[in-house]
């Protein structure tokens, strides 16, 4: 019988959505495992230890050199086959599982124009770590159907290699609102702002926010975000309001009071956010490319990530529907049925 080995790397982090993803499916995995064999190698440094039932903890006093040398010795050494669900193999271990969230590095100007804003080292770095899934995952686990069509085309990995499993934002039901928030930050108003909680990176398109604001100067806009004071000078734009970092309690409170929530990322291999904003009653907008139509569907307002000169008071009259149709359709207990039915069947 096969044995598995899960490369708890992430457990190290616990600060990005792939780490969330990780840590959800595997806890949901947990649940329903108890006829595989399954351990997780846990570096000396996490943030974190699971408690698992059926998962066996193998504590490492390592942390460096991680998942290239650590992980993947132990994973050969012991005969497990490597599952790994953020974005890396081992060269020295066998070849196992690899969950590849998107491809965005190696998209085409023509297809993805932001692609040439990344640092040129960072999108070598990436490029060769996509070479490396390539040659050593017998099976690749990705998020949605878009990112499992630029695998296949940009990676030259055959459909049959690669397994869609996708997202889920159940862990957003245990996050308690705190209404009281609202009151540390004049200007926030229920029902009275739209909120955007986003990044620096280029993809997520902070930058559209900015302008959309110039646009609809009578409306109110919240954004949160790490580190954004730093290239974005807010003291220009007298109509949005920024909060910095969102803890997920600030974030949920934001997200149920908002008018809309706004996502206009260029690129997105699944987007999680807006997908948890929808589970607390908001209504969405996002951008019209890569995985948020599929995602979506008839969920969304959408916009182009291009032009931000809409006005959005008419383009929240347009008529949306199917959010519970999209919750029910996402959730990390489908997400680990379809991830213990790979491993049953692996081979």
């Amino acid at each position: 019988m096969n044995k598995y080995l899960i490369d708890g790397h992430f457990l190290s982090s616990m600060s990005t959505g792939i780490d969330r993803y990780a840590f959800q499916i595997l806890r949901e995995l947990d649940r329903i495992c108890e006829d595989l064999t399954i351990a997780i190698l846990v570096p000396k440094d996490a943030k974190e230890v699971p408690q698992y039932k059926n998962i066996t903890v193998i504590q490492s006093n390592q942390y460096r050199h991680w998942t290239q040398v650590v992980f993947g010795m132990y994973a050969r050494i012991h005969g497990y086959i490597p599952v790994n669900l953020c974005n890396e193999v081992s060269v020295l271990a066998r070849k196992g599982i690899v969950c590849l969230h998107d491809v965005c590095y190696a998209e085409s100007e023509e297809f993805y124009p932001m692609v040439n804003e990344f640092p040129q080292e960072e999108r070598a770095w990436f490029l060769q770590i996509y070479r490396r899934i390539a040659k050593r995952a017998k099976k690749i686990i990705t998020v949605s159907e878009f990112s499992k069509c630029r695998i296949e085309e940009l990676l030259g990995i055959e459909s049959d290699r690669i397994e869609v499993i996708g997202n889920g934002w159940q862990h957003f039901d245990k996050v308690q609102t705190d209404d009281t928030l609202l009151t540390q930050y004049p200007g926030i108003e229920p029902k009275k702002y739209y909120f955007t909680m986003t990044s620096a990176n280029k993809n997520k398109n902070a930058q559209w926010v900015m302008e959309c604001s110039r646009a609809n100067p009578e409306e109110t806009f919240v954004i949160a975000g790490k580190g954004l004071d730093r290239t974005i000078d807010f003291h220009k734009y007298p109509n949005v309001i920024y909060v910095g970092f969102a803890s997920d309690v600030l974030a949920k409170t934001l997200m149920k009071h908002c008018r809309a929530f706004i996502f206009p990322s260029f690129y997105e291999g699944f987007g999680i956010p807006p997908l948890e904003a929808l589970s607390t009653g908001a209504q969405v907008i996002v951008s019209d490319v890569a995985s948020l139509p599929e995602i979506f569907q008839g969920a969304a307002h959408y916009i182009s990530p291009e032009d931000p000169y809409v006005n959005l008071k008419e383009l929240m009259q347009e008529p949306v529907h199917g959010a519970e149709q999209v919750l029910a359709q996402y959730s990390w207990a489908n997400s680990a049925q379809k991830l213990y039915t790979l491993l049953k069947t692996f081979s």
